[in-house]
């Protein structure tokens, strides 16, 4: 749910709102009305529009301060919203705020050298000294993620790139060793500090070599 403040607080003790009423950049005429004339603050009669909101938002006058409360926010809800407010007595007073709506990212994969899904997410095996490269995809997520390489929290590669509606983060793992075995390699991509980053993650194999003496 997203919360618009709006201060409706009259600037005098002894005067009161009769009228709020509600603007969206891109929208020519009002997207919300709450019209509290001739009433308490209780009794006041909420409007809406049919495109923007489309029912999804309620004016809570009674808050402080003041919010229109989007349920089920979404992606187009993102924009500059400006809140009027009309008083009895006092000049009107106008506000904006900036709604910035987050949605994070759909999925990760991580694919190996060929492009192809990992099964039952263990990689190789391996010989000791090959290389690998793994190749991690984020999809969907706005703002766009970052996608990054982690080995036990530790950052391995934070280098991505963006195309189109995809994120890739290539890692390069060059002459493997016998402390690489059983290796997790993980992918984690986050846009946000609110919900928690999605991962996928890999187990590598490999074929040690050992010297009988």
């Amino acid at each position: 749910m997203a919360r618009l403040p709006c201060n409706i607080t009259p600037p005098v003790p002894d005067d009161k709102i009769t009228l709020v009423i509600w603007y969206k950049d891109g929208y020519v005429t009002p997207i919300y009305s709450f019209d509290a004339r001739g009433s308490h603050l209780d009794g006041g009669s909420h409007w809406s529009d049919d495109t923007s909101i489309a029912g999804r938002g309620i004016f809570q006058a009674k808050t402080k301060p003041a919010i229109l409360a989007l349920q089920s926010s979404r992606s187009s809800d993102s924009g500059i919203y400006r809140c009027r407010v009309d008083f009895q007595k006092s000049p009107t007073r106008n506000s904006k705020v900036n709604l910035t709506v987050i949605i994070p990212p759909e999925n990760v994969l991580i694919l190996d050298e060929k492009g192809h899904h990992i099964p039952h997410y263990i990689l190789g095996p391996y010989n000791e000294g090959a290389s690998v490269d793994l190749t991690c995809v984020s999809t969907g997520g706005r703002p766009v993620p970052t996608l990054v390489w982690l080995q036990e929290n530790s950052v391995l590669d934070d280098s991505f790139t963006v195309t189109e509606k995809r994120v890739k983060n290539v890692l390069h793992l060059e002459k493997l060793q016998r402390h690489h075995l059983h290796t997790v390699l993980t992918c984690q991509a986050s846009n946000n500090n609110v919900t928690t980053p999605i991962s996928s993650a890999i187990t590598l194999d490999m074929n040690c070599e050992y010297t009988i003496s």
